[in-house]
């Protein structure tokens, strides 16, 4: 599995994510990989990654296949504030694409 920080991401499209090294996350790789984990057929979900905003460290957990974690982890007195607006940024971005994600929490 690779773990990158939402710092690290270059740019969002509605075809996937891209980070500042150049790897890349597919959005409908990891929709097939959702649905063949879960055991259900794709045509049945839209849904990409699982979400867990109150982990020690919040992240979304991506279905490529090899697995894609991103981590909000930004540190300092404002931090947690910080850490859930972007949380939640990257929510709505996904929404907005049409991709969902589940919640863990």
């Amino acid at each position: 599995m690779k773990v990158y920080s939402y710092k690290n991401i270059k740019c969002i499209t509605g075809l996937g994510i891209t980070f500042m090294d150049g790897y890349n996350i597919v959005f409908e790789e990891c929709r097939k990989e959702w649905s063949k984990a879960k055991k259900i057929d794709i045509t049945e979900s839209h849904c990409v990654a699982e979400r867990d905003l109150l982990a020690k460290e919040p992240y979304f957990l991506f279905y490529s296949k090899d697995r894609v974690k991103i981590i909000f982890n930004n540190k300092g007195i404002f931090s947690k504030k910080r850490n859930r607006y972007q949380f939640h940024k990257l929510h709505m971005i996904l929404n907005g694409f049409g991709k969902r994600s589940f919640d863990m929490t």
